[in-house]
């Protein structure tokens, strides 16, 4: 009963925690998912609201209605940024099994994917997936709600400010995407770059041989194992780039 008060003398401060965590939660990695339903959304925002509102200074309302639309619009513009800022890595990683499924001729075989709602490529699912398992595996969605958490100390409601700075920050945290993807489909592409020159060579030397027939097997073959190769350092190197992301995340709180 005493905390249902203490919301309610605070339902100011309640509205500013409430718009920041609604907007990480709807567009940080699984918890903003398209296949998370709405509801599960709303009520997670909710709950951690109310644990976080006790922990954030007391906020006064504005005093015009213009003042509240531009203090409730920096709060989603704090949450979004933040959020999207995570799914970059996540983003290049699917990338990067897009570009391995194109060099190894499986570019066609697609599926729907419930948690981006798009069509990605087999190869990049599983890729996806991959991560979303290490990114749980080492409490990478309790590091989210600490990032929302370490938010508030940062930035406290009224605190943002939408500088060049801060653009230029965001845009080179997005370049991760295409980084990533080059990074870690490069064990795949390397190897099929000699595959196919290789290939080329038997054309070349044994016109006989149809290379346009057995090339999709070995290029397919190849891909694959290199894949299962590098799949024992794929968690060391994803952990590497999750602590990337974090500091990342933090430095882009500083700028805000």
């Amino acid at each position: 009963m005493e905390f249902i008060q203490f919301i309610l003398q605070n339902s100011s401060t309640f509205l500013f925690v409430l718009t920041r965590t609604g907007s990480i939660i709807f567009t940080a990695p699984i918890f903003g998912a398209f296949n998370v339903p709405m509801q599960v959304k709303f009520g997670l925002s909710f709950l951690i609201a109310l644990i976080l509102t006790p922990l954030t200074a007391h906020v006064p309302l504005p005093s015009t209605m213009t003042g509240l639309v531009l203090s409730v619009g920096g709060e989603i513009l704090i949450g979004a940024m933040i959020g999207i800022a995570m799914k970059f890595v996540f983003t290049g990683i699917e990338f990067a099994g897009q570009i391995s499924s194109f060099q190894m001729g499986i570019g066609m075989a697609s599926a729907y994917d419930p948690i981006n709602s798009a069509q990605v490529t087999v190869l990049g699912k599983m890729m996806s997936i991959l991560t979303l398992l290490i990114f749980l595996s080492i409490n990478g969605h309790l590091m989210v709600i600490m990032a929302l958490k370490k938010s508030f100390d940062v930035i406290p409601p009224y605190g943002f400010h939408l500088s060049g700075a801060l653009m230029e920050n965001f845009v080179t945290f997005s370049k991760e995407i295409f980084i990533l993807a080059v990074k870690f489909s490069a064990p795949v592409v390397a190897i099929l770059i000699f595959v196919n020159v290789a290939m080329g060579i038997m054309a070349r030397t044994v016109p006989q041989l149809n290379m346009f027939v057995i090339g999709f097997a070995i290029t397919i073959t190849v891909g694959f194992v290199m894949i299962a190769l590098s799949l024992p350092v794929f968690e060391t190197a994803l952990v590497t780039v999750f602590d990337r992301m974090w500091q990342g995340v933090f430095n882009l709180m500083q700028v805000m």
